[in-house]
This record gives structure tokens, C-alpha cells and sequence, in this order.
């Protein structure tokens, strides 16, 4: 069966191909790193965002459900990964937290019911998709579209936000940052564009939703080649300026290593299962805030994970040494506050429990 395109939807076409060809490109580099994966990811979830806005202008799905296959999941998913794009390319040390799957729990939500949709027959699936075309407000995907358009246009707003913070304060590549902002809008634009178009059946917004993802798509392609150092010019000048406000300025950081690790290793203070940041930061002779930035700074960590790293360590210890304590006294005796707890930090750092790494070194041959 041939069907005929609107002229408006063949430059939406067009930059599906091209976001998937950028796509492609941060994949076959000859190292590609974390970063080109989740760019590659932004691009393949805007091809799809793109290729989908054109099916729906063209009024393909109702015919060939499979036009519209992953559309809701992409637009869930290219959020988080914008985010985590950046966050990992301006604060590499945050960019390992474990919550980091909270961020795509829509995602996989909508994959699960488009996946599903799709094994239906047929049938099914052309008749469900006339409906919700015909009437959308009534029909119950409507759900999906609502979470679907909420949830990318609350990280568009955040990046925005924080790139328009970027350009008052990052003065040195403002003409850079401004394009930055420009592509957030038209990301913007484009997602309140393809809602109200799907929401109350006028296509033409489709057409324009989805010509605004080809001029963005085309604009960081464009700026991405004008502009190849930007983003490590960016990361440069935010430290820099980090530097120049940080609250370390004077202090002795030699010192504060010295008193650290000795608080640490020979006064055993992670013992205390009531330790915090303020009581730490005391006997350092420094605030909290100065404290945690040594912390995030200076050793890449954060105050929770740096004591538990402490405790986790002379657990092992003692595990080993002595068989017949047990575990729960081991817990208390390191500092942990419960046994739950303990387990938890426990297998997240050795990726055993404490009873599974006990068994382990028993049956170890010696």
C-alpha cells in the first residue's frame, strides 16, 4: 500500500534521518565514552520523537500501528537523558549516584505498555488507534500523552533554568550559551506544540511540533560543529568560577587531611553511629558547607558514603577475624545504626552481603 505525504512533513522526515545519522555517529567513534552514549541517546530518542510527529501528521498510525512503536517511551526518555548529559560533563563526581534509575522509571513504564500494545493483533491495534484519533480527550492513552508531555517539559524547564543562570554568569562564551538556550526553547516549543496537536486533533501543529525537532536537531548539529571544545569551554569556565567562590579559599587542605585521617583511622571516629557532618566539621575546625565541599572536591565523595566506606572496610576486618561474633554486634560495633542498613551499604560496596562475604572467606581454600 502507498500512501501520500504532506509536503510539510517531508522536512520532519528529513530530520528524523539526521538525528538518527547523529545518532550513529557518537556510537562508531573510535572510543566513545559515557558521554557520546548518552548523546547518541538523545539524538536516537529525538529521531523517534521526530519520525513519530511526521506518522501522526500523515495520519499513519491507525493504518501501520507500528509508525507511532517507542514515540511515548522516547519522549519520557529524553529528558533524563539531557540531564544526565550534562550533569556528567559539568559534575562528573555526581554523575555515579544510585537513584540515577528514578529518572527513568516513566521511561520504562511507557515501554512496557507500548511493547505490550504492539503484541496485540492487528486489528486491535488499528481500531484502539482510530479511536483515540478520532476523539483523544476521551480515549485513555491519553494518560500516557499527558505524563509523557509533562514529564519532558519539567526537565526542558529545568535546563533552561540552568543554562539561563549559565549565561549571566558565565560571561567568557555567552554567544555559545545563548544557542543553548535558544535549542532548550524550541525543545520546549516543539513538546507544547505536539500536545496540543495530539490533544485536540489539529494537525498542523504536529507539522509545526515536528519541523521545530528538525530546525533543533539541525541547530546542534550545525553548533556542535562550530562550537566542538563548547561544552569542555563550559565545564572550564564553571570551575573556575567555582574555584573563585569556594569556601576552602585559605584553608589548609593539607591539614585537613592529615587531621582527617587521623580521626579516621586511629581514633576510629566512624564508630559513632551518631556522626554527622556538623560533628565532623567541628573537630576539623571547619563549617558543614566547607566540609562537604573538601569532601565533594578533594576526595570525589560525599559525607554518607565516605564514612559507610569506613565502616564497610573494618567490618570486613572483623568478619574475618573473629567467627563467632556475630554479625548484628559487628554492625553496631562499626557504626551502623541497623542491621538493614548494613547490608545494604554492605552488598553495595562488596556486592555481598555481610553473611554471604563471611561464608565466602570460610570455604576460601588457605
Amino acid at each position: 500500500m502507498i500512501w501520500s505525504m504532506k509536503t510539510a512533513t517531508l522536512p520532519i522526515f528529513f530530520g528524523s534521518f539526521l538525528a538518527f545519522l547523529l545518532a550513529a555517529e557518537q556510537q562508531t567513534r573510535m572510543r566513545p565514552n559515557r558521554a557520546n552514549f548518552l548523546f547518541s541517546g538523545i539524538f536516537l530518542c529525538c529521531a523517534v520523537i521526530i519520525f513519530g510527529a511526521g506518522a501522526v501528521a500523515n495520519d499513519l498510525p491507525p493504518r501501520a500501528p507500528l509508525t507511532i512503536y517507542l514515540f511515548f517511551t522516547a519522549i519520557c526518555l529524553v529528558g533524563p537523558l539531557y540531564y544526565l548529559y550534562f550533569k556528567l560533563l559539568l559534575h562528573p563526581e555526581e554523575s555515579h549516584d544510585p537513584r540515577v534509575f528514578l529518572h527513568f522509571i516513566p521511561a520504562f513504564g511507557a515501554f512496557c505498555f507500548e511493547t505490550g500494545f504492539q503484541l496485540m493483533p492487528l486489528s486491535f491495534k488499528k481500531m484502539w488507534l482510530r479511536e483515540m484519533f478520532n476523539s483523544p480527550p476521551q480515549h485513555a492513552l491519553m494518560i500516557l500523552v499527558v505524563v509523557g508531555a509533562l514529564h519532558a517539559t519539567a526537565y526542558l524547564i529545568y535546563l533552561l533554568k540552568m543554562d539561563m543562570g549559565l549565561v549571566w554568569n558565565v560571561k567568557e562564551i555567552k554567544n555559545e550559551l545563548r544557542l543553548l538556550v535558544i535549542i532548550d526553547v524550541l525543545a520546549i516549543l516543539s513538546v507544547i506544540a505536539l500536545f496540543i496537536g495530539f490533544t485536540f486533533d489539529i494537525p498542523y501543529l504536529f507539522e509545526i511540533g515536528g519541523n521545530i525537532l528538525t530546525a533543533l536537531t539541525i541547530s546542534v548539529f550545525l553548533g556542535y560543529n562550530r562550537y566542538p571544545d563548547f561544552l569542555q569551554m563550559l565545564k572550564f569556565e564553571i570551575e573556575k568560577k567555582r574555584y573563585e567562590k569556594s569556601s576552602l579559599t585559605g584553608v589548609d587542605t593539607d591539614t585537613v587531611k592529615e587531621r582527617l585521617i587521623d580521626l579516621l583511622r586511629h581514633d576510629k571516629i566512624y564508630t559513632e553511629s551518631d556522626l554527622n557532618l556538623k560533628r565532623l566539621a567541628d573537630l576539623l575546625n571547619l563549617t558543614p558547607h566547607q566540609l562537604s565541599e573538601y569532601l565533594n572536591e578533594h576526595l570525589k565523595s560525599d559525607f554518607r558514603s565516605f564514612i559507610n566506606s569506613f565502616r564497610v572496610n573494618e567490618a570486613k576486618e572483623l568478619l574475618l577475624k573473629d567467627q563467632e561474633k556475630s554479625i548484628l554486634t559487628i554492625c553496631y560495633e562499626v557504626g551502623f545504626g541497623s542491621k538493614s542498613t548494613f547490608n545494604a551499604v554492605f552488598k553495595k560496596e562488596t556486592g555481598r552481603t555481610p553473611s554471604e562475604f563471611r561464608e565466602a572467606a570460610a570455604t576460601r581454600p588457605s
